[in-house]
């Protein structure tokens, strides 16, 4: 991939590629007036014959980049232009909310229709735990607990993540063995927070909960445990939860 100015996007004819999906030239020219102002100095490319943006992701809400900010490689989240949502805005917010607790990639700043978020370099939870091997019992062990001490922490706040019964797509286990709790597009303090039981939903009755519950040698998902701590919400509740998946 190569780095260039957002004046080498123009000089490029890539411009309307920020204005995904319509290629709309007066979006993508908003959205370019956007990253200049929050600072993003360079985006990447492909290399090849006809370079493209590098995409790090799509989704209903927005189309995500990569590029700078200073001297920080960063996940740039753009609204997209056919999207429901007037902004970005209260993503920003949310993001804020969960960085105040040390969870989610940092803010690094955001606009209207664009946030600049600290990219994360890792594989998703799902990729990460299809190539576990059964016998690295420790490192799932090591994921799970900090999967669930952030889960936690967000149900403090309290701010309700809205999508971690599907962790696959919202969690990044990076190298180090630190997972990082990514897309607060739907996150709300507004609803009472489940972080907590939606993970362990995924994890006790999701795609991989065969392969989890056997390598943690839990016969059967503790599913009164769940239910309490969803009652109770206090720590003794999480700390029996955990204890019940051998993770304490």
């Amino acid at each position: 991939m190569i780095p260039i100015t957002l004046e080498d996007l123009v000089e490029k004819n890539l411009i309307q590629e920020l204005a995904f999906p319509s290629r709309d030239l007066n979006y993508a020219r908003t959205i370019f007036r956007e990253l200049e102002e929050i600072g993003v100095g360079r985006v990447f490319i492909s290399e090849s014959d006809e370079p493209e943006l590098i995409k790090l992701g799509k989704g209903y809400r927005g189309l995500v980049i990569l590029g700078e900010v200073g001297d920080k490689r960063a996940a740039l989240k753009i609204l997209r232009s056919d999207a429901a949502l007037a902004s970005l805005e209260s993503e920003a917010e949310a993001t804020k909310l969960a960085n105040s607790v040390g969870v989610g990639p940092k803010l690094l700043a955001y606009s209207r229709h664009v946030l600049a978020l600290e990219f994360i370099e890792g594989v998703s939870f799902d990729r990460w735990i299809k190539d576990l091997e059964e016998s690295r019992v420790d490192e799932l062990r090591k994921v799970l607990r900090e999967c669930f001490k952030q889960a936690r922490l967000l149900d403090k706040i309290p701010l309700d993540h809205g999508e971690l019964s599907d962790a696959k797509k919202h969690v990044i286990v990076k190298s180090d063995l630190s997972p990082v709790i990514i897309d607060f597009g739907k996150a709300s303090v507004k609803r009472k927070p489940s972080n907590v039981t939606s993970f362990f939903s995924y994890i006790a009755f999701g795609p991989h909960s065969e392969k989890i519950l056997r390598m943690l040698r839990v016969e059967k998902p503790p599913v009164d445990r769940s239910r309490k701590y969803k009652r109770e919400m206090t720590d003794e509740a999480f700390k029996e939860l955990l204890q019940s998946l051998n993770l304490y």
